[in-house]
């Protein structure tokens, strides 16, 4: 008997096993016959002598059936396969460990299933991942403050962030994919119109300022394109930027009119002093009690001089953020009485009624006393300046368990409901135009409410228009 070796081909070892099967049926029938003949009894026995070889060739087809069933079994899973383009792992099967080559096909697919699982769990970790990255941008997208639209060639909107939504719509609920973004963003005012059609006829990278009205409080925004790659087609999508740039301008401007405030500040006491020094200098036959009062005046301007170049220095410090209070006892009284020798005259100059009340007795508070000076000052002057002449000027002190308040109230122009958040903001005037006749640099306020902040109080403003304005610094005790 021929032993299948698991190392042969299938069409090699079936071959052998008919062919053993077929040379026995064949020795065996060639036995019989012979045999039958010589004992003259063929004719008899022919129906033994013809089923011996086919019982043996039964056997053997049963034997090769048996022998190539593993094949079959695992030639049809493998046409499968290959008819669904790999994609049926999943489907194979193993197979009764009975041969080698059953046992060599469950460790082959048994591999492929460990394989595929690890390939999966793969895919889904780098589903996973760029999922959760994709979240991420947009999350960040979503958030960012300006305004940002991706565009196609013919300018229809195809992604926009909520910041966008929010300055065109003043909603961020409202989407706007698919609409036109030039007609989207005159939604701004009309006085965009006219810009908008001169940024869609130039197709290159730009950069222009819109704004609602010709009043820049109104809102004014810095729109810029950007072009990305261009297609086979030679057309390419556009990212727009919309961003809200009113406060920076507002901010520019009062800058401007700072400098021309600062300007006139400077060269007015300047020539002043160059002025009544000459004169000194010069006349030899002035009278004593004009030489005095050039002394005065030159003073008054020196120290005035002194002043503005201290608010420079405030502003210096304001802007790197770089305040700070050195804190110390200070008696309240002659704090009080320094400040209002300094204000007196200005509102008798401009024959003000001034008031001035405090308790009998003041607390010592703990604070750094030229900045308390100086914010104390800032709120006096604006009353004084800012109340017509005739007007009323009151300062008092209230002092509590744990907190004391100055409280300066005057009868003057006083201020909008409009323009009452942004007096505190730095360079920031009324637009009045009976403040803007006046001198100043719009830091006064700001400057007074950083002070009361270091010191852990607060300012705080009531006002009315044409009804007089109410100023209360509160400072801690403790």
């Amino acid at each position: 008997m021929i032993v299948a070796h698991p190392t042969r081909s299938l069409t090699r070892r079936l071959s052998e096993q008919y062919l053993m099967y077929g040379l026995a049926g064949l020795f065996c029938f060639a036995v019989a016959a012979i045999n039958l003949s010589w004992h003259g009894t063929f004719l008899n026995s022919i129906p033994s002598a013809v089923g011996i070889p086919l019982a043996l060739l039964l056997v053997g087809s049963f034997a090769i059936k048996r022998t190539s069933r593993w094949h079959e079994n695992i030639d049809r899973q493998l046409s499968r396969f290959a008819s669904s383009g790999g994609k049926t792992v999943q489907e194979l099967r193993p197979l009764p460990a009975t041969d080698a080559l059953a046992n060599g096909w469950n460790q082959l697919l048994a591999r492929v299933h460990e394989h595929s699982a690890w390939n999966g769990v793969e895919r889904r970790l780098s589903e996973a991942v760029h999922s959760q990255q994709a979240r991420r941008w947009e999350t960040v997208f979503q958030n960012l403050s300006d305004g940002i639209v991706i565009c196609d060639p013919e300018g229809l909107i195809i992604q926009h962030n909520r910041a966008f939504a929010v300055q065109v719509t003043g909603s961020d609920s409202e989407s706007m994919v698919g609409a036109n973004l030039m007609q989207s963003l005159e939604r701004l005012g009309e006085n965009v119109t006219e810009k908008l059609c001169g940024l869609t006829a130039n197709h290159t990278n730009q950069v222009i300022e819109v704004q609602r009205t010709d009043d820049i409080t109104q809102g004014v925004w810095r729109l810029s394109r950007t072009l990305l790659e261009s297609d086979a087609n030679g057309s390419s999508d556009s990212i727009w930027t919309l961003r809200d740039i009113t406060q920076h301008k507002l901010v520019e401007n009062a800058r401007e009119q700072f400098v021309c405030t600062a300007t006139h500040e400077l060269r007015t006491p300047l020539a002043n002093i160059r002025a009544y020094t000459e004169t000194l200098a010069l006349a030899t036959d002035i009278p004593i009690e004009q030489q005095q009062a050039f002394y005065n005046t030159i003073n008054s301007e020196a120290t005035r001089l002194a002043r503005f170049v201290d608010e420079l220095l405030n502003i210096s410090q304001m802007e790197a953020g770089a305040i700070t209070i050195r804190k110390h006892d200070v008696q309240l009284e002659r704090l009080l009485e320094e400040i209002l020798d300094s204000q007196r005259p200005l509102a008798l100059e401009k024959n003000q009624t001034f008031e001035f009340s405090v308790p009998p007795k003041l607390p010592k508070i703990l604070a750094d006393k030229d900045k308390l000076n100086a914010a104390l000052t800032n709120l006096l002057g604006n009353a004084i300046k800012y109340t017509p002449e005739g007007g009323k000027v009151s300062m008092r002190v209230d002092a509590e368990a744990h907190r004391i308040l100055f409280i300066v109230e005057d009868s003057g122009f006083g201020i909008s409901q409009e323009e009452l958040p942004k007096l505190c903001s730095k360079f920031f005037r009324s637009s009045d135009s009976r403040v803007q006749s006046l001198v100043g640099s719009g830091l006064g306020l700001a400057f007074t409410q950083e002070v009361a902040r270091l010191h852990g109080g607060r300012v705080t403003i009531q006002s009315q228009l044409n009804q007089g304005s109410c100023f209360t610094l509160e400072l801690p005790l403790h």
